[in-house]
């Protein structure tokens, strides 16, 4: 099989080795794009020298998780790959060689866009002890840990890059599912992935102990901004998936709900949400600083 990995970096951490050794013998080549303002020579050296098959592109500014993967696709396409591994820097496969294997199964079906892997806070747990390649067809799975079919990439109509991030991989799903490509979800494949900051936070009311995805004040800002988007593009489409009340509802009420009980930074998180919004009905998007 003629694949190659992309992992876009943003200020990586020495967890990128171990990540990155999950999943490169599997692989043909493997791109880093470095979104990193100042890039961490260290890393990229020991990278570099540690394999002979990377590709390192150093953007020296973030220009978002779209524009990145857009880079190494159409260089992965330059270099006649037919199938590109899309990582986050903080995700790592636990079984990565059955999923090679599902791959093989698949890989010459001409309307398949990508293949996801189950993505879990503490995936190991979840690992079974006979994984097959038995799937799910989905309309929606998160970016990192999918094989993307590069013959299909310009033809779906690439990452959107005004979302710069967050949904970013929503949106190409969609598009893919609008023009009646597939998706296949491996629930048997496992990779180990960060969704967010993980905090345990006790309820006021109720002083029970939970387990909290938290996010900055400028991940609520894109995540409410991209959302919005994605409900006006596609809610003719898929109504169940962004129907505006349930749309709404998770943006407004569920999730405000969960920053004034759980969570810390709560004025500035309400002010971001707000100003995701905002900029959605002025039509303003792009990278946004708050």
């Amino acid at each position: 099989m003629n694949i190659c990995a992309t992992v876009i970096f943003y200020n990586p951490t020495n967890d990128v080795f171990e990540n990155i050794a999950s999943f490169i013998h599997g692989v043909n080549h493997l791109i880093i794009i470095d979104n990193s303002e100042t890039p961490n020579d260290a890393i990229n050296q020991k990278l570099q020298n540690s394999y002979n098959k990377i590709t390192l592109i150093e953007n020296r500014k973030n220009l978002g998780i779209a524009t990145a993967l857009n880079i190494a696709c159409d260089k992965a396409i330059e270099l006649k790959y037919d199938w590109i591994l899309t990582m986050d820097q903080d995700s790592r496969f636990i079984n990565f060689s059955d999923y090679l294997k599902c791959l093989e199964k698949f890989y010459h079906q001409q309307d398949l866009a990508l293949l996801a892997a189950n993505a879990q806070w503490h995936a190991k747990k979840y690992l079974s002890k006979n994984p097959t390649c038995n799937y799910e067809e989905r309309t929606l799975v998160i970016t990192s840990g999918n094989f993307l079919n590069l013959s299909l990439f310009n033809k779906i109509g690439r990452f959107e890059d005004k979302l710069f991030i967050d949904k970013v991989d929503y949106d190409y799903c969609l598009k893919a599912s609008c023009l009646g490509y597939k998706i296949y979800y491996f629930k048997d494949i496992m990779i180990e992935h960060s969704l967010g900051n993980l905090f345990q936070r006790k309820n006021p009311f109720t002083k029970k102990i939970r387990n909290k995805i938290e996010h900055s004040p400028q991940r609520a800002y894109y995540i409410t901004r991209n959302h919005m988007y994605l409900w006006k593009k596609y809610s003719k489409k898929f109504s169940k998936e962004f129907n505006l009340l349930r749309t709404l509802n998770i943006l407004f009420v569920h999730e405000v709900t969960k920053i004034l009980i759980y969570e810390d930074q709560k004025l500035k998180k309400l002010y971001a949400k707000l100003m995701g919004l905002f900029h959605f009905i002025i039509n303003k998007y792009g990278k946004y600083e708050l």
